[in-house]
């Protein structure tokens, strides 16, 4: 089931117009007629009035709602703004060096500073990384508190809460927390805030206004308290309205997808009552969006005014996908990934490199043949290798963004033209320059490796949050549920209601301990709750409630929230349109497409048409498959391979020469290294997933020798490994490849020419490689090589080579299908009559049975698992199948 279309009446905004004014002027009665009254008991004008709000958004609501209640008043209108928006007009202000600017590129910079003037350079790069990443959180959290004390009082402060938390002590355990929690009060001690000129004599009481009020959020406010009490006589405090008590519509659902498609529904069910805007609650960040992409899909005009993080975008993944290619180790799945998203390189040519990488599996960039790569790739990836200086690395990676022609497309996107403002690359790099200076003393500019870079650029992209512009009045937006306060809405949808995402007492950030948050002055659990009650009641300003919960989060059972616990509850099931679907299977498949018959076949091909004529019609006429993975653990296929590589240079290079078993032996252990660093097997990434086939090759180098030299002094002599052979069938090719290839020249004068002998190595369980040859006309492998060597003396074997430290039986052996010129007859005359039956139309049935339909990439197509069972419609019950 899934949520009806929206249908919003054009003028939904209109026939929720009246409502939503009511529930304004009811939200903002309160403080409009405290802000009259303490504007008249002071004998000022409203124009001489600032009023402080606790976020942006709330402003223009404000003033929207006065100039509704002055509609039929003169007068200017009292200043509704934050503490940063007033002291924004009041001066401007750049952030110094050191200070702490709530920009993730700069304070990454000056916190690194801060760690590397305590912290031993030899200390563990992803500790320095984690240090970082924590001081920049904890210096954030404590900000507020600092920016509330005049700037010639922050450091006394700073100092008294550093002398705190030293008397508190702490285990020695806790080293870094507290080397962390110092190095926080430290910073945010010595830093400079834009709101400072709130403290200086542009803003003292009757510069720029003769009245200062307050209204607060659900959170208590650090500098709107200290401004107040700077402001003494000349301020106050106003209230919100107190909330009406209601209860919320609450709908259970069983899951995610439930929880989210009811939400959607929920909203779009709104829009059609011409309740418009509809406030999405944003108490599951991943749940808000998923509902959030159904509500866009419907057509629903939407504003997520939570944003996400800008990591997250397009933009960000083309510029990773540039600095992980640029890695010297890079995977080949990492270079492929950036060659997709770079315009300088044409797609044809991508697709056409990425299909024989996959072919061949090569897993790591650095094993592919140079004759395959294209020259400006590796001269583009060598580029960003070298260590330099930051303002370098953001400089070049501009230029290398430019020449792989994915400057431009950033420039036009949205969110690209953001990401390069956040990261200041290209002209923008000086602004980051000297940053820290202060906090970690004179030095040189020290020079990043990739890696710093990248994990840089990862950091700065996390903490930037990316909010896409909408076009046109929203119908809905999404909010935090602290941000609900005040807003003009029509409705609310709140999902996530539930004991997890939205905890009647929510928890204190672990970073700091109770005694510190009490030292510091952070909200303890207790305040947080209030805040949080606070939060839920004042979700009713107004508007009706839909308040969502589910009963299973990823399988594991959730409660409802305190908030709705008790609630009369309906099931989400009734919200969404219900499409019946007549139960019952699907019929088997009968395909029949002669026009795409091929004209040349494989080994692997027939045998899928013997096996199953369906997965010949999915994988050999559709040309449907399964991507190989390049980037996998090393299994038993990398094995094979190989050893198979190793075994056709040996004997190249070795030809018909026998230079002793010492010799024989010190060649292929020169080769299977050499090899294995070709095939990325040998490389830092490939080589411990690689290292238990590495063990068992010396038991294979061994078994493959005590078979090879007997084998030669009965007269054979190698030809040809790996050999491309093809010959006709009908009107059809046959072709494929040869692993090896002897011949011995018999002394019979009356013998009609050499006998050949074809063998493919298996690195398989030797049972599996018997059960092979039991039926010459099952094995299709054989008999199909042979029809490849036309030749009247022809023998063909499976050389079996196993680990030989778990084999009771030969190490190597010779597993001979004795059949091999009856089989070889059989499968060329087999192979002709199927083809031509299906060139007629013949029907191609799912016929596959057992094992071969375990792991068949055609599966999910033939549908097996749902098959409707039809009388008459059995295997090899179709009229003209192969």
């Amino acid at each position: 089931m899934t949520p009806a279309p929206a249908r919003p009446h054009a003028e939904s905004a209109l026939v929720g117009g009246a409502v939503q004014a009511d529930a304004l002027s009811c939200v903002w009665q309160a403080p409009f007629d405290g802000l009259a009254r303490a504007a008249r008991e002071a004998g000022v004008p409203m124009s001489r009035v600032v009023v402080l709000l606790p976020y942006a958004a709330l402003a223009i609501e404000a003033r929207r709602a006065w100039a509704a209640r002055q509609r039929q008043a003169a007068g200017l209108a009292p200043r509704f703004t934050t503490p940063r928006d007033w002291a924004a007009a009041l001066a401007p202000w750049q952030p110094g060096s050191d200070d702490i600017s709530h920009d993730m590129a700069r304070d990454a910079l000056v916190a690194a500073a801060w760690i590397e003037r305590v912290v031993p350079a030899r200390q563990d790069t992803g500790l320095r990384r984690e240090l970082v990443a924590r001081l920049v959180d904890a210096a954030r959290q404590l900000a507020p508190l600092a920016a509330a004390q005049a700037p010639e009082r922050r450091a006394a402060w700073a100092e008294e809460r550093r002398a705190a938390l030293a008397a508190a002590g702490g285990s020695a355990s806790a080293q870094w927390e507290s080397l962390v929690a110092n190095l926080a009060v430290t910073w945010a001690g010595s830093s400079a805030y834009i709101t400072d000129a709130l403290w200086s004599p542009f803003a003292a009481p009757g510069a720029d206004a003769d009245l200062l009020l307050s209204l607060p959020g659900h959170h208590t406010d650090p500098l709107g308290e200290a401004l107040l009490a700077h402001w003494g006589p000349r301020a106050g405090r106003l209230a919100w309205s107190a909330p009406a008590e209601a209860a919320p519509r609450v709908w259970a659902c069983e899951d995610f997808e439930a929880e989210a498609r009811a939400a959607a529904a929920c909203a779009i069910a709104h829009l059609n009552a011409g309740r418009a805007p509809v406030a999405l609650i944003a108490n599951d960040r991943l749940l808000t969006r998923r509902a959030s992409a159904l509500l866009v899909g419907a057509g629903v005009r939407l504003r997520d005014e939570t944003g996400w993080k800008l990591s997250t975008t397009r933009a960000a993944a083309s510029l990773m996908a540039l600095l992980r290619a640029a890695d010297a180790r890079a995977s080949t799945d990492e270079v492929l990934d950036w060659l997709k998203l770079a315009p300088a390189f044409p797609p044809q040519a991508v697709e056409a490199l990425e299909r024989r990488l996959r072919q061949k599996g090569v897993a790591r960039w650095a094993a592919v043949s140079m004759d395959w790569r294209e020259a400006d790739i590796d001269a583009q990836r060598a580029e960003l290798q070298a260590a330099r200086p930051l303002l370098h690395w953001l400089k070049d990676t501009a230029q290398a963004l430019e020449r792989s022609g994915q400057w431009a497309p950033l420039q036009a996107d949205e969110a690209g033209r953001q990401l390069i403002g956040v990261l200041r690359l290209g002209e923008g790099a000086h602004e980051l320059d000297g940053l820290g200076e202060a906090a970690a003393g004179p030095r040189g500019a020290a020079r990043w490796s990739l890696a710093a870079f990248g994990a840089w650029v990862r950091d700065v992209l996390e903490g930037a949050v990316f909010q896409p512009t909408v076009a046109g009045a929203p119908q809905v937006i999404v909010l935090p549920l602290q941000q609900r306060l005040g807003r003009r809405v029509a409705a609310v949808v709140a999902p996530g209601c539930d004991e997890r995402h939205l905890s009647a007492s929510p928890e204190p950030d672990s970073a700091w301990t109770a005694v510190q948050r009490e030292l510091l002055g952070l909200p303890d659990r207790e305040a947080l709750a209030r805040a949080a009650a606070s939060a839920w009641a004042h979700l009713f300003a107004g508007a009706p409630v839909d308040a969502l919960w589910r009963r299973h989060d990823a399988g594991e059972a959730l409660l409802p929230s305190p908030f709705i616990d008790g609630c009369h509850e309906s099931a989400a099931e009734s919200l969404l349109d219900p499409r019946l679907v007549a139960a019952g299977g699907t019929p088997r498949p009968r395909a029949s497409a002669p026009a795409l018959l091929p004209e040349r076949l494989s080994a692997s091909a027939y045998d899928d048409l013997r096996t199953c004529p369906y997965r010949f019609f999915a994988r050999r006429q559709l040309r449907l498959d399964e991507v190989d993975e390049l980037d996998a653990e090393p299994d038993q296929g990398d094995l094979g391979n190989w050893l198979h590589e190793v075994l056709k240079r040996f004997h190249e290079a070795r030809g018909d020469e026998r230079p002793g078993e010492d010799a024989d032996r010190a060649a292929m252990d020169a080769l299977a290294g050499v090899v294995a660093m070709e095939m990325g097997l040998g490389d830092d990434v490939q080589a411990g997933g690689f290292l238990p086939y590495r063990a068992q090759w010396p038991a294979l180098r061994e078994a493959y020798l005590h078979w090879l030299w007997p084998h030669e002094a009965e007269g054979w002599r190698f030809v040809a490994a790996e050999a491309e052979r093809e010959q006709r069938a009908g009107r059809w090719t046959l072709h494929g490849r040869l692993d090896r290839i002897d011949a011995r020249r018999d002394l019979d004068e009356n013998a009609e020419g050499d006998e050949s002998f074809v063998i493919d190595h298996k690195t398989e369980s030797r049972a599996r490689t018997e059960a092979r040859v039991k039926e010459p006309l099952e094995d299709t492998q054989l008999g199909f090589y042979a029809a490849l060597l036309p030749a009247r003396r022809l023998r063909a074997a499976y050389l079996s080579i196993v680990d030989a430290r778990g084999e009771r039986d030969e190490p190597a052996k010779l597993i001979e299908q004795t059949e091999v010129l009856m089989a070889r007859d059989a499968i060329v005359q087999g192979l002709v009559n199927d083809l031509e039956r299906v060139a007629g139309g013949a029907a191609m049935l799912a016929l596959g049975e057992g094992a071969a339909c375990d792991f068949c990439a055609a599966r999910g197509l033939c549908r097996k698992d749902f098959w409707q069972p039809v009388a008459g419609d059995v295997a090899g019950d179709g009229e003209g199948e192969p």
